[in-house]
């Protein structure tokens, strides 16, 4: 989850003037992916109105595609001359079954989004966007506020939530605009939500410091990563999960889809509360606490972190040696030895850090198939390819290769024969690791 502060405000509407909001114009319009059909000029204020949706002829009959825009993009160009591509805002009603989306982007970059899958065909599926008999009930914690306690066993694996944003917000818009311009986008994007989907964006609890949408979002946005930048996501369901630096369950995003996925990473029995982790688990425990502290303003009162100070330098200690085996173990790609793989993955176990535990695995399958271990290969690729899924996605390119590896590890590169024999591995190896 990324809490950064993304703040932004009004400008006058129906000008093109830099730095000031306006609705689409013909030059924008122009740019735009809609087709012309959609972005047509053709009311008192330059705009067709009704939704923003073209038909196509199928069977000799008209049908509308399953997605349409609801609203008139308003866009602002910042006031940078440098920076000349409009901000714009686009929001449907009809997206993932009806659910509806606000994104807030370059319109370069809306027609890229509008390439994957979830928005070139129907995104309702049944098994996305609901609970029918969620694992888990909210409750009230003692100086934790609300959140989820398991009401049953639950495994590695086991899926807490599938959800498409609500809000997608351009870290670029956020960089290149002025806070009033910023803060009005926001704004207009939630107004322009469906009312269900809006009343669920404000039961979220937002930091009382200053406008009450912008306060929501960047205390429960989560940051995404695509292929075109990065972006600022609100899944209001999931943002329900409260922070622990050793969480038991972990979280992606997938961008075909534009579905969020959280799943358990361990065994949890009921009454346990499903948490995840805001920061990076490898941190330090002064580090963790620090960010939390100045992101999303609590101290942090997990186990970890309230643990006594002698256990709480042992940790530390063992992050130190994680974080060094990591980077002696990735620059030498599939030559590490075994040991030394074994060694990493306890101490992630010791450190309970489980997803993140998946490239121990990774790298233990390689040292042993370039030993020529079949079983140990076999053993550590499953269990790295199910971790991999669970905290990078189904389609990492890890899984792809952790898969390979243990349906077939006599034909990969590392196996002996095809990579070097054994006797070069542990030469080349004895200086780092014994």
């Amino acid at each position: 989850m990324h809490s950064r502060r993304i703040l932004a405000g009004m400008c006058s509407v129906g000008t093109t003037l830099a730095g000031q909001l306006h609705f689409i114009s013909e030059e924008i319009c122009l740019r735009s992916p809609l087709s012309p059909s959609q972005c047509r000029l053709s009311g008192p204020d330059g705009f067709h109105h009704g939704l923003m949706q073209s038909t196509h002829d199928i069977g000799g009959s008209t049908a509308a595609p399953p997605f349409s825009w609801d609203f008139k993009p308003r866009c602002v160009t910042a006031s940078d001359p440098e920076d000349d591509e409009p901000y714009c805002l686009y929001s449907s009603h009809s997206f993932a079954g009806g659910r509806g989306i606000s994104i807030v982007t370059t319109p370069d970059r809306i027609e890229s989004i509008l390439q994957m899958s979830a928005f070139a065909q129907s995104n309702s599926s049944h098994d996305l966007n609901t609970q029918a008999t969620p694992p888990f009930e909210e409750r009230e914690l003692p100086g934790r506020g609300r959140g989820l306690i398991a009401n049953k066993t639950v495994l590695r694996g086991d899926r807490l939530f599938a959800y498409t944003p609500v809000l997608l917000l351009d870290d670029e818009a956020y960089e290149a605009l002025s806070e009033e311009e910023w803060i009005d986008l926001e704004t207009a994007a939630v107004e322009q939500l469906p009312a269900a989907t809006r009343a669920e964006f404000w039961k979220l609890y937002g930091q009382p410091l200053g406008n009450p949408v912008s306060d929501r979002i960047n205390t429960n946005a989560f940051e995404i990563e695509t292929a075109d930048g990065t972006y600022y996501g609100v899944f209001p369901e999931i943002a329900r999960l409260n922070h622990d630096c050793r969480p038991n369950a972990a979280y992606f995003f997938d961008q075909q889809s534009f579905t969020h996925y959280v799943h358990v990473v361990t065994t949890v029995a009921p009454g346990t509360e499903l948490t995840i982790t805001y920061v990076d688990p490898h941190m330090s425990r002064s580090q963790r606490r620090r960010q939390l502290s100045s992101s999303w303003g609590f101290e942090c009162s997990c186990s970890l972190c309230t643990a006594h100070p002698s256990l709480g330098q042992e940790s530390d200690s063992r992050l130190k040696q994680i974080n060094a085996l990591n980077e002696k173990l990735e620059k030498s790609s599939a030559l590490g030895s075994s040991d030394a793989a074994r060694a990493l993955i306890s101490l992630y176990e010791q450190e309970r850090i489980h997803a993140a535990a998946s490239t121990a695995h990774r790298f233990a399958a390689k040292a042993f198939c370039a030993e020529g271990r079949r079983w140990e290969t076999i053993a550590h690729a499953r269990l790295a390819t199910e971790l991999t899924m669970l905290d990078e996605g189904f389609h990492d390119e890890e899984v792809g290769a952790m898969r390979r590896l243990a349906e077939e590890p006599h034909t990969q590169s590392c196996w002996p024969g095809v990579a070097p024999p054994n006797a070069t591995i542990e030469a080349a190896w004895a200086g780092n690791f014994l």
